[in-house]
């Protein structure tokens, strides 16, 4: 249903990009997709131009230099595990524990390989293996590609939050809603590919409202207990960063998930509610 609403509205033919600016700043906002087929091309020379003018590049945590790296180790993998003995296969009733070990057989993996695993640390691992073997790669994500190029040309690095920030978004969700999220991934996995496909799609024709439709609505994604935390919550921490960026001088890129710039509760409809002038879809 979800992705009938998406392909009855359509966008400009490329990703969308919004601007916000003053005297002396202008704040380019830009919805990423983490991991892609390496042949989607989502270049523009709007895109380009918007980047290469930028002094500096904001992306959601840092997950690449030596400390985000630790932190990612530390703050996010650690709590993904369980401690104290406990294992996932002890928390799940034998009907799940089916479909679940099923899913992961499906991609080659043995169920010891994810019992040290607490429900949505196991979902998240299980998605990204899925999508590597169907052919999308972290390393073609917009993130990867900006960042080495932000980093060939010198220009200066931001986080709107930490590695500890995202793990909380799914670590304190209750045990039953994690091993409800990750029954949802397992049966759902033989799709996973397809459902991706269809959100790039919409994210590279620039369809905002598509994209809310697939991604950013309470509809999807488990209901309102993850798209409060994920989308909702984060959304609201952000647009007050992103509108303190005004008060320095230069150009700044913010290119965050393009989930958090669609749906009724976006970065751009928060800041809009400020009383700021934001032009873009």
């Amino acid at each position: 249903a979800m992705q009938e609403i998406a392909a009855e509205t359509s966008g400009a033919g490329s990703p969308a990009l919004w601007t916000l600016a003053d005297e002396d700043t202008t704040i380019y906002l830009f919805g990423t997709v983490h991991i892609l087929r390496p042949d989607v091309d989502w270049r523009t020379d709007e895109i380009d131009a918007a980047f290469k003018s930028a002094d500096k590049v904001v992306f959601e945590v840092d997950t690449t230099s030596p400390e985000g790296q630790r932190a990612m180790m530390s703050d996010f993998l650690q709590k993904g595990y369980y401690a104290g003995g406990q294992t996932l296969s002890n928390v799940l009733n034998a009907e799940d524990e089916a479909v679940i070990s099923a899913a992961v057989e499906s991609i080659g993996m043995p169920m010891a390989a994810i019992d040290p695993m607490e429900p949505w640390m196991a979902a998240v691992n299980l998605s990204v293996l899925k999508m590597q073997q169907d052919g999308f790669d972290p390393a073609s994500g917009v993130e990867m590609t900006l960042l080495e190029e932000a980093n060939a040309s010198g220009k200066t690095l931001g986080y709107l939050e930490g590695a500890a920030d995202q793990a909380a978004v799914f670590d304190e969700l209750p045990e039953p809603f994690q091993i409800q999220f990750l029954y949802e991934t397992a049966v759902a996995l033989d799709m996973s590919a397809e459902m991706l496909d269809g959100v790039v799609d919409e994210w590279a024709d620039g369809d905002v409202a598509g994209l809310g439709a697939m991604v950013a609505s309470p509809d999807v994604n488990g209901g309102e207990e993850l798209y409060g935390p994920l989308f909702k919550e984060r959304n609201a921490n952000w647009a007050p960063q992103i509108e303190a960026m005004l008060d320095e001088p230069g150009t700044v890129f913010v290119a965050v998930g393009s989930g958090h710039l669609a749906g009724p509760d976006s970065v751009i409809t928060m800041i809009r509610n400020d009383g700021y002038e934001v032009t873009g879809p």
